[in-house]
């Protein structure tokens, strides 16, 4: 009997070195990743320049597959699923006091909520740092060819949180082209007769003002 006593307190003693020793051996296993943008986005901007109270006119841009994304040996995703959202647009010179970033979050936190009203004092510091909203008169119309269609656009006049969606396949739709067509509101107490978006119209306050807004191409999914 105590010599098996004996035995059993050895073996404790064995395991609990082991376990003390291995606090001193490591492995390193080396991680690397090159992380690729998945769409390419052509133009970067473009510019109506002068318009006026219900005109129309149509600009288009493209999104494509990266060339990393397109590459014939790259099997393992297929897929690209797209939002087309819009922003407040900041001024150039406010993007170059605190930098473009910093601009366009200050633009999309701190546009009034009150309709426009050139006494107010937030509506007087926004407009020295944004432009006036263009977003919701531009239409984002998708060109859904080839079949089966696979985007939904958006009309003019729309909520600034209004989103369009795209969905891109590597073999099948590799490219999307979208049309961005801008309805130009009328200012209020000026509109023809044939005026069709009540509430829409701009305050006159704001004529001869340049409007501008951002839009965004952001990846929700790649499968």
């Amino acid at each position: 009997m105590k010599r098996s006593l004996l035995t059993i307190a050895s073996l404790v003693i064995i395991v609990a070195g082991a376990t003390g020793f291995s606090a001193f051996e490591a492995h390193v296993i080396n991680v690397t990743a090159q992380i690729e943008n998945a769409l390419y986005v052509h133009p970067e901007s473009f510019d109506f320049g002068t318009m006026f109270p219900q005109e129309k006119n149509m600009r288009s841009f493209f999104v494509v597959t990266s060339e990393s994304f397109s590459a014939t040996d790259q099997r393992r995703v297929l897929n690209i699923d797209y939002v087309i959202k819009q922003k407040p647009k900041p001024r150039p010179e406010f993007e170059n006091q605190i930098g473009l970033a910093p601009a366009r979050e200050w633009c999309h936190d701190n546009l009034p909520a009150d309709p426009y009203n050139s006494a107010d004092v937030n509506w007087q510091n926004y407009m020295a740092n944004c432009y006036p909203v263009l977003c919701s008169y531009l239409g984002k119309q998708p060109d859904n060819f080839p079949p089966p269609g696979n985007d939904t656009g958006l009309e003019p006049f729309h909520l600034l949180t209004a989103m369009a969606y795209g969905k891109i396949n590597k073999d099948t739709d590799p490219a999307d082209q979208w049309l961005i067509n801008l309805d130009v509101p009328c200012f209020l107490g000026q509109c023809a007769q044939d005026w069709t978006h009540q509430g829409w119209e701009l305050p006159a306050e704001l004529e001869h003002e340049v409007f501008g807004c951002d839009i965004w191409v952001e990846v929700t999914r790649i499968y």
